[in-house]
């Protein structure tokens, strides 16, 4: 996904709002962003590399630490697994944004339907659950570091 697009759409924080404001685990949250990214409204240009556990999104930390400093989400890295919250302010942006694009941008639709679909999926399951999933196998067969 170009910085771009990730500006524009703000999957991070709008997945977060989607598993009802909390994901526990950087494992789960990277992996179901991986899910999200190779689903058929996500976005080929969002590069994940292949590390320890599979599929990382490189630009994740950055971004979670511009949310938390634009008090949108709170990240607790304090205890494993980590916790991540989105904050009030940081849903009413998700939503707004989401409803505007809707509106505006062809094809949004279906690109929010396959975050919630993704967030659905994976609310009950851990991050070691999602990682066994097919997809994230493939991934992990790749090179370690290398772009997947």
């Amino acid at each position: 996904m170009s910085d771009e697009d990730d500006e524009m759409f703000h999957p991070r924080l709008m997945m977060l709002d989607d598993f009802g404001g909390e994901i526990e685990g950087r494992l789960k949250f990277h992996k179901s962003l991986y899910q999200y990214r190779n689903s058929e409204s996500g976005s080929e240009d969002w590069a994940f590399r292949r590390e320890e556990h599979g599929p990382l999104d490189p630009g994740f930390s950055s971004r979670m630490q511009s949310y938390e400093d634009l008090d949108m989400a709170e990240v607790d890295e304090d205890e494993e697994p980590h916790r991540f919250r989105i904050t009030e302010k940081g849903r009413r942006f998700s939503r707004g944004l989401s409803n505007g694009l809707s509106k505006l941008r062809d094809g949004f639709d279906d690109r929010r339907e396959s975050l919630r679909e993704v967030a659905r999926v994976n609310k009950s399951r851990s991050g070691s659950e999602i990682e066994e999933d097919e997809d994230v196998q493939d991934a992990k067969d790749e090179p370690y570091q290398t772009d997947v």
